[in-house]
């Protein structure tokens, strides 16, 4: 899917070249579960996103097959607020305002959750997980809770640009333990953040980059980073092919590595920055 901004249709900031965009998404329920309670979000063609930048997100629900599947799917589908909620008073936003617009979205779909918990006994125990991406012409974006992942590859290195909200990733900071025992740590998968739960979120992990032609980002729920190797997902993102056949490549690393949970795969390839454009005076 090859997406670029229109500038006949949507403002861009003036003397900028259009975002062009790939985007490919797989998921699968994996060998152990009943359901698949993963989600993911793409912006829709209908939206005019070129004056906030493309969102993109993974969620991984929990609290059961109704609960953990409502969650997800709910926090994904509250991200068109990130639009319909964008203030009218001008056709650019800075890389920072977009960052504070999208956390403050994903503090409104906790309340939400939250709401929809305590009025209904079937979703008390329900949470989600949720990474969502906004790329500009020229910036990364992120709003970050729970443990999926958003990596980048470029130039043929791979790094990942969010931190797990897990009790072992602070063990991991306090020098408790190192990376290579979480693997295989009882509580690895114990959250501390989520969105949804009883208690209300209480940080958004949020950050901006600068973004290069070339570049390729991989949101991915944990069914994926825990059984597929930092190692085998740059691989995976430095094959030639689409966006859609990179991301059912690594899920299909997942599922040949036995996955134990529900996988989804969501590649973004920036095929062209929006760079600026000088004109020379006569």
């Amino acid at each position: 899917m090859l997406v670029a901004a229109d500038d006949k249709r949507c403002a861009l900031e003036p003397g900028l070249q259009p975002l062009m965009l790939e985007v490919g998404i797989k998921t699968n329920i994996g060998f152990r579960r009943n359901a698949n309670e993963d989600a993911g979000w793409v912006t829709p063609d209908t939206f005019s996103w070129e004056r906030a930048g493309r969102l993109m997100a993974v969620a991984d629900g929990m609290g059961g097959h109704k609960g953990g599947d409502f969650a997800s799917h709910y926090a994904c589908k509250a991200l068109d607020g990130y639009y319909i909620k964008l203030p009218r008073r001008c056709n650019s936003f800075s890389p920072a305002e977009l960052c504070r617009h999208l956390t403050d979205l994903i503090y409104r779909i906790d309340r939400g959750l939250r709401f929809k918990a305590f009025t209904s006994t079937n979703f008390q125990d329900m949470g989600t997980t949720l990474s969502a991406l906004v790329l500009t012409a020229t910036h990364s974006i992120i709003g970050h809770v729970g443990d999926s992942r958003i990596y980048r590859w470029r130039n043929g290195h791979l790094r990942c640009l969010t931190k797990d909200h897990t009790f072992v990733q602070e063990m991991i900071t306090e020098g408790e333990i190192d990376a290579k025992m979480a693997d295989s740590h009882p509580l690895r998968h114990m959250l501390t953040q989520a969105v949804g739960t009883a208690e209300p979120l209480e940080h958004v992990l949020a950050r901006v980059d600068t973004i290069k032609t070339g570049d390729r980002f991989l949101l991915c729920t944990d069914g994926l980073h825990n059984s597929v190797s930092d190692e085998q997902i740059s691989n995976s993102l430095a094959l030639d092919g689409d966006a859609d056949s990179l991301a059912a490549n690594l899920v299909s690393r997942a599922l040949a590595n036995k996955t134990h949970d529900n996988v989804t795969a969501l590649v973004v390839k920036v095929v062209h920055i929006g760079e600026r454009i000088f004109t020379r005076m006569e």
